[in-house]
Formats: C-alpha cells, sequence, structure tokens
C-alpha cells in the first residue's frame, strides 16, 4: 500500500454514482482505501469502522460495491458478507475482503460466503483498480445468466397453474451436470493449489447456481402441492430449505416451511427443520414443540431424540438430555455421536 501512486484517471461509469462502501477499523488502512477509491473516480464513498453503522446505511442505499476486512478485533467481514448477501438487491453486488494474507482456508470460507475477490494489504491502486474494474464491468456468466432465465420461465408457468410445464422447466435446471457441487469442487480444489483468483471465480458461479436452485427447488414443491403430490412436495421444500439454513438464510427458510404448515402439509422434514431453526436461535421452547410434533409422525427417528437431547443440554437439564441420547442409541445402536454424549456423561466430562 502506497501513499504516492500516480492517480488513475476517473472511469466512466455508471456504477460511481452510487456510494462505495469501506469497513475498516485500521484508520491507516481505512484512509489509504479510500484515497485509492476516490482517485479512481468515485465521489461518493462511506468510509466506516463500525460494522452495525455499515449494515444500516446498506439498509438504507444503493451500494455500488463493498470493501470490508476479513477479520479484526471488532469486525467479522465473513459475517458482514452473509448478510449482505442475504437481501436479494445485494446478490450480485461485488463485496471484497482485505487481508495481509490468505490461506488456502481463508479462501475456502470467503468463497462459499460469496466474495467477489480479495485485496491484499498491502496494496496499489493499479492493483485495486484492477480488481474492482473486473467484477464491476464483467457481465453475468453466460451459465448463470441462462440458469436464472429458465429458473423465472419454470417459476411464472407454475404461477399460471401451468405445474407439468412448469416442473419440467425446472428439471431441466436441476438435471444440467455442472450444477453447484461442482462448482464448488473446483473451488476447493483451487484453493488448495493456491490458485485462488480461479477459486474464487468458480465459488462465485457456485453460489450464485446455489440460490437459483433453492428457487427451482421451492417453486417445484409448490406446483406438487397444489398438484396433491404431497410426498414430492416434501422432498423439494427440503432440498430448498436445507440451502437456506445452509447458507445461514435461516428466516427465508422459516417462512417457507411456516407456508407449508398453513397449507395443512405436515411431515418430518418440515418439523424437524423449524426445531433447527428454533436451536440455532436459543428458542428452546418453540424447537422443543417442533420436535415432539415430529415424533408424533415418526415416534423411532433417532435423530429427533438426539436433537431434542442437545437442546436439554443447552438448557442444563442433563438429567432428560441422557434419557433422549439412551433413546436414540436404543433405535440406533451403531449411532456414534450419541454414544460419544453419554460417554462423557459417564467420565463426569459432561
Amino acid at each position: 500500500m502506497t501513499s504516492y501512486d500516480t492517480p488513475i484517471p476517473a472511469q466512466p461509469a455508471s456504477d460511481a454514482s452510487a456510494p462505495v462502501l469501506i469497513l475498516h477499523e485500521d484508520p491507516v488502512i481505512l484512509a489509504e482505501l479510500t484515497r485509492s477509491i476516490n482517485s479512481l473516480g468515485f465521489i461518493n464513498i462511506l468510509s466506516l469502522k463500525n460494522s452495525e453503522e455499515a449494515m444500516e446505511e446498506s439498509r438504507r442505499k444503493k451500494i455500488s460495491f463493498f470493501i470490508c476486512a476479513y477479520e479484526t478485533e471488532n469486525i467479522e467481514g465473513l459475517r458482514f458478507l452473509n448478510l449482505i448477501r442475504k437481501k436479494s438487491s445485494f446478490i450480485y453486488t461485488p463485496f471484497f475482503l482485505t487481508d495481509d494474507q490468505f490461506t488456502s482456508l481463508k479462501v475456502m470460507k470467503a468463497g462459499y460466503a460469496g466474495v467477489s475477490g480479495l485485496i491484499v494489504v498491502p496494496f496499489s491502486t493499479k492493483i485495486l483498480q484492477e480488481k474492482l474494474f473486473k467484477n464491476m464491468r464483467v457481465k453475468k456468466d453466460p451459465i448463470i445468466q441462462k440458469t436464472e432465465t429458465q429458473v423465472e420461465k419454470g417459476t411464472a408457468l407454475i404461477d399460471a397453474g401451468k405445474n407439468e410445464e412448469g416442473i419440467k422447466e425446472l428439471k431441466s435446471v436441476l438435471d444440467q451436470k455442472e450444477g453447484p457441487e461442482y462448482h464448488y469442487n473446483i473451488g476447493y480444489i483451487r484453493s488448495i493449489q493456491k490458485k485462488y483468483p480461479e477459486a474464487i471465480d468458480a465459488f462465485k458461479k457456485a453460489t450464485q447456481m446455489d440460490r437459483l436452485f433453492a428457487k427451482a427447488y421451492e417453486a417445484m414443491a409448490r406446483a406438487y402441492i397444489a398438484m396433491g403430490r404431497e410426498d414430492l412436495a416434501d422432498t423439494y421444500m427440503h432440498h430448498a430449505a436445507q440451502i437456506y439454513m445452509e447458507r445461514e438464510q435461516d428466516g427465508h427458510a422459516e417462512d417457507i416451511l411456516k407456508e407449508m404448515l398453513e397449507l395443512g402439509y405436515e411431515s418430518l422434514n418440515v418439523f424437524n427443520s423449524l426445531g433447527i431453526i428454533y436451536r440455532k436461535r436459543g428458542d428452546h421452547k418453540k424447537s422443543m414443540a417442533h420436535y415432539t410434533k415430529a415424533l408424533k409422525i415418526h415416534p423411532n427417528e433417532p435423530n429427533i431424540y438426539y436433537n431434542m437431547g442437545r437442546i436439554c443440554m443447552d438448557m442444563k437439564d442433563m438429567e432428560k438430555a441422557r434419557i433422549l441420547f439412551e433413546r436414540a442409541v436404543t433405535i440406533k445402536k451403531d449411532f456414534k455421536e450419541a454414544r460419544q454424549i453419554l460417554k462423557a456423561m459417564d467420565l463426569g466430562i459432561l
């Protein structure tokens, strides 16, 4: 990072009119990033040191791109990135993370969260310019564009009551060979090989496809509910909810699961998923209520007893937790996780 780079002429990009948000608590790095971004023709810059303030600004304004510290004492860059990506208006907005050194593990975590690029500190304005304009001017990947168009078409057909046509269109999306997992695997491999730019490009494609697949699963579930195929509706809604939960979009997962309950559709998957969501939030009462409903549907499901046991541990009710874990291993003899907890209890570790 140097303060003596020759300024780059302002770029005639429409993005320059919207605010740029920079989040870093180191005043020297924050000032240098601000100076460099300004030299590239961006006049409206929000230079912030506080995550809460940054989140509030992103709620009120359309941001052209974000630059954020990967991790400092008071800033969790990945958490901020996850929160930003939850907003539909920011799914494709460039988001860069800065750090003095990126390891393979950091790149994997950043890629999985949906980062656009990585900026190593110290940096030069020229390198910064290359990274920014590569992401801001690039057209949407053809595969992503095609997938998005197909998902929109299939969803529109289902909304119009043409369920079979819509399902056929969406199945062609889900059946493609190079889906999210394919690109995630490339991202992981390139990260291990320390080919970080290639890794980030692969992860970017994977996370964008993941969101589109979740929409496709959700639309297909609605179609199958309308067709009276509750078994298939459960399968596809579960797939959608799992993607949302993995991407820490529990609110969206909760909405679609509760919608299924409102439609009169109750299943083990719905209640179990809601139980997981409420447990993550620390709402033990709601979580236990949904697990109990799940057991009414499937009284011999060991994972439900295990999940309920974990809640009892959170609530410091070890006696009840033991009963639930013992029930789980009675049903499933080789339930390794439950047996490990029971052993720890016997040894007095828990």
